[in-house]
């Protein structure tokens, strides 16, 4: 009885010791499954990559549209009044009745003006006038301070702090863009812009020439305050050449006596010297405004545009104290190219124009004199001497400084150039090609 239950038991559970078979393995759905896969990660990626493109050549690119730097334009205001095509049309004659004769009253007007006593009010009248021009000049001005660590011989820890006047050239729609002089920069660990109203930014340097010694700070637009966005000007840059003439009025504005913020009045006393720098030559106008030394700012004229950036370092010993400047006209085109970072193409020679005495008692040829080589040059380790007169730069004709100016600011630094000159020889002159490969 026991044994046929036993029987009966083990056949209930017979399911249970049945030995489970593997499936086999189907290969090629294994492999269609695979290549499916394969095929949906590639169309992934390919997908993936599309909308990267789109959105970082698209989408993205305009949301990052207005944080792009704007090149920067400077115009120079001219005084003169242009003759318009339609001025110079001839209108039709029309006839019309003879004026009457009226009496001369120019007698009576200059006798009325001699019987007139000017006094102390009308000569303040006229200082209120230029006061006024110098306060709206300043709201293009700015302190720019320099912030140096130093110790004493005790070995105490103080800063230092030196000031300039820094002139608000334009922004560039992310950055406002400041000219100052380079000399600020010299062992800054920071550099402070202050604005009249007293907000004070953290500035960055752009771009430096060491050859004017001017630089371009940038402040971002973002840190500054509403008030001061609506305080500040931009400056307005009149043409220095034909707007100046020697006795014409002149504000000095920044801190031309070396005390802060201050003001001169005085006029031009020259506006001829030229100075011969680095493959540029600029112009110094010169006033009898008593100033210091070490005086920085701009000048303007009576229309209260500016015509110089204040600059002490030409003066002859015996004007010391006179108030200088560098004519707007020659500095335009590079704080242009400073404002956009751009490098300028670099000879290393000193130039002047030939003169017509020189031409004609010396037989010197005509084009632009070489006056000095700067040592280390690319014009010195390229053979050039001084005294070499250039008359052409791949094959463009060189008259004087000008033309050498504007055909050398076709190129870029790392260009390489044929430079043609007049070498003396005794009583000639030999002519020579040498290249020259320009550096910044």
């Amino acid at each position: 009885m026991n044994e046929q239950n036993n029987n009966q038991e083990n056949n209930d559970y017979t399911f249970l010791r049945e030995k489970i078979k593997e499936r086999p393995v189907n290969r090629r759905k294994i492999f269609r499954q695979s290549l499916l896969t394969i095929a949906l990660a590639i169309t992934f990626a390919l997908f993936a990559c599309f909308i990267f493109f789109f959105f970082e050549r698209g989408t993205i690119a305009g949301f990052s549209k207005e944080q792009e730097a704007e090149k920067v334009e400077l115009k120079l205001q001219e005084t003169t009044e242009e003759i318009l095509p339609e001025d110079m049309i001839k209108e039709d004659v029309v006839e019309v009745e003879p004026p009457v004769e009226t009496p001369d009253n120019t007698a009576i007007i200059a006798d009325a003006i001699a019987a007139y006593e000017p006094d102390i009010d009308d000569y303040q009248g006229i200082f209120n006038k230029m006061k006024a021009l110098a306060s709206e000049a300043n709201k293009c001005l700015v302190t720019v301070i320099s912030i140096q660590d130093k110790t004493t011989w005790l070995n105490s820890a103080y800063e230092n702090k030196t000031r300039t006047t820094g002139v608000i050239v334009e922004d560039n729609g992310v950055d406002l863009l400041v000219l100052a002089d380079a000399d600020i920069l010299t062992n800054s660990n920071e550099i402070v812009i202050s604005f009249f109203n007293t907000q004070e930014c953290t500035a960055s340097v752009k771009s430096i020439d060491p050859y004017t010694n001017l630089c371009i700070l940038t402040v971002p637009l973002s840190e500054l305050h509403d008030t001061t966005k609506s305080a500040i000007s931009y400056a307005l840059w009149a043409n220095s050449t034909l707007s100046c003439k020697t006795g014409d009025v002149v504000i000095a504005v920044g801190d031309p006596l070396g005390y802060g913020s201050s003001i001169g009045y005085g006029i031009l006393t020259s506006t001829g010297t030229e100075i011969n720098g680095v493959d540029h030559n600029y112009t110094l106008l010169t006033t009898d405004i008593y100033g210091s030394e070490d005086a920085t700012g701009i000048l303007i004229n009576k229309s209260g545009k500016i015509v110089g950036i204040i600059n002490q370092t030409h003066n002859k010993r015996e004007n010391q104290n006179l108030i200088s400047a560098i004519g707007t006209t020659e500095l335009t085109s590079l704080i242009e190219d400073l404002c956009n970072g751009i490098s300028r193409p670099h000879m290393g020679v000193e130039i002047t124009n030939v003169s017509s005495i020189a031409m004609h008692y010396y037989n010197v040829p005509i084009g632009a004199y070489i006056t000095n080589i700067q040592m280390d040059s690319p014009a010195m380790n390229s053979g050039l001497h001084k005294g070499d007169v250039i008359t052409a730069i791949n094959d463009a004709i060189i008259t004087g400084v000008l033309d050498y100016e504007l055909e050398l600011n076709e190129y870029k630094p790392d260009d390489t150039i044929v430079v043609t000159v007049l070498r003396p020889n005794g009583d000639t002159y030999i002519d020579m090609d040498i290249k020259v490969t320009l550096s910044e």
